[in-house]
């Protein structure tokens, strides 16, 4: 969410290089750390909507679930494909002639990455409460 708030407009008004080292850098640093904050989303989500799933907990469980699962979508399709290359780049120093493309490209849809995390949250906050 931050990324969509801040760090997109930053790049944008960001050098090339900028752009390369600090984007290039994160995406591989990321990539590489955010798989278990995923897995502990989807796996606890739905461990959540499995047991409770005769509960209206399991409504607001499910559509984390979709949601997270949603996000991971995009990210494999769009996102990190876009990631890899930045972080190659990154690595070797090289900035690629269509580097702002790519940013604009990751950039288009950050901010339905953070809608859809937003949504998650709030189910699992809303059922929390429905649920107890």
């Amino acid at each position: 969410m931050f990324h969509a708030i801040v760090v997109k407009k930053a790049a944008a008004l960001s050098s090339d290089q900028a752009i390369l080292d600090l984007i290039g850098y994160k995406h591989l640093i990321a990539d590489k750390r955010m798989p278990l904050i995923g897995i502990t989303g989807v796996t606890s989500s739905l461990l959540i909507t499995v047991l409770n799933y005769h509960e209206p907990l399991a409504i607001y469980s499910g559509t984390a679930l979709i949601a997270i699962l949603s996000h991971l979508g995009i990210y494999l399709k769009v996102a990190k494909p876009i990631n890899e290359q930045l972080s190659s780049a990154a690595v070797s120093i090289v900035i690629p002639a269509t580097i702002r493309l790519l940013q604009l490209r990751w950039d288009s849809i950050i901010v339905y990455r953070a809608i859809i995390l937003a949504v998650a949250i709030l189910a699992l906050i809303i059922g929390s409460f429905v649920g107890s």
